[in-house]
This record gives C-alpha cells, structure tokens and sequence, in this order.
C-alpha cells in the first residue's frame, strides 16, 4: 500500500479550527458533504482519520503508514550523521 504524504494548513472557520481533507484521500475513499469519519488521536500530537469502520484495518493499515515513517527518519538521521 503506498503512502503519501502531505501538509495542511489550520485555519479559521466561524469559532472552530479547521482543515481540508487532501483531495487524493477523498477520491480514493470516495469521501463527500455528510460522510463520517472516524477520528483517533493521541494529547502527543498524533491524529488518525480513517473512513474504515473495522478496527483491525485501520491498525493494519496505520501500522504500513508507522513503518514508512519509520524508514524516513532512519534516512533521514543517516543522512544528518
């Protein structure tokens, strides 16, 4: 499964906070005005958005997205040392 990544903006809407969704996840989950999703996050600063109603996948699929993160910052500190 690939992964992408992508930066987001927070911005002012009304009295909330908000912030788009990237319009690849939208096409691909087929994401539109009215779905629900799911939202899990962590006081550390880590937020999940899964439309996936199974658990077990999301933490598959969460767990691919962990690894390739991880593989980024080993490349990332080989490259600074």
């Amino acid at each position: 499964m690939p992964v992408f990544e992508s930066s987001r903006k927070v911005q002012v809407f009304g009295s909330s906070l908000t912030m788009t969704l990237p319009a690849m996840f939208v096409k691909a989950n087929e994401v539109e005005k009215g779905s629900m999703l799911n939202v899990y996050y962590g006081l550390e600063g880590v937020l999940v958005i899964s439309q996936c109603k199974d658990l077990e996948i999301t933490a598959k699929c969460s767990n691919t997205i962990l690894n390739e993160l991880e593989e980024k910052a080993k490349t990332q500190n080989e490259d600074e040392g």
